[in-house]
């Protein structure tokens, strides 16, 4: 028991001791236990390296609306078996990917609302123009680590000519070697 007091106090300690400040997140000047505990738990965030990474998209849910039941299902089919591409992140990318990198293929004109990154979790929000004034609005969230990462994909087109287009799914990356 005496060793997990002392570990605690030692990491409030160095937690205190440290240039960022960020473990004391409510910025009242006092570390309490709670503070430590969680960015323990988070951790430094981790860089993604550069180089030549490969995408699987798998989409588990499709809704088309006003698309005939076969062809929905024939829809469904193929994006269920995956697509996969590859894109290239440059050293300038690997704290923060352009938000393209995340984008389908041939996906241009992503913006980010929303990135963060805790340790090895990832959270992020964008929209993509989805193009002929559609636009995609994609939530990520998932794990990551410097040669590989898993988000779950939610994703709603609005603006297509069928109307809002929902998709769930997974996005699977891992590097593949250099660009």
């Amino acid at each position: 028991m005496k060793k997990f007091v002392l570990a605690g106090a030692a990491a409030v300690l160095i937690a205190g001791c440290s240039d960022s400040g960020t473990a004391d997140a409510d910025g009242d000047g006092t570390i309490t236990q709670e503070e430590v505990a969680a960015e323990v738990a988070d951790g430094p965030a981790v860089a993604m390296r550069a180089g030549r990474w490969e995408h699987t998209v798998q989409f588990s849910e499709l809704n088309v609306p006003g698309v005939p039941a076969g062809m929905e299902d024939m829809v469904k089919q193929q994006m269920g078996s995956g697509i996969t591409t590859s894109r290239c992140m440059t050293e300038e990318e690997v704290n923060r990917p352009n938000a393209d990198f995340f984008g389908g293929e041939k996906q241009q004109n992503c913006t980010y609302e929303e990135f963060d990154r805790s340790g090895n979790r990832m959270t992020l929000r964008m929209t993509c123009d989805a193009g002929n004034g559609a636009k995609a609005n994609v939530a990520m969230d998932g794990e990551f680590g410097s040669d590989s990462f898993e988000l779950q994909l939610d994703n709603t087109v609005t603006g297509s000519p069928a109307g809002d287009v929902t998709m769930k799914g997974t996005i699977s990356g891992k590097r593949i070697g250099d660009c």
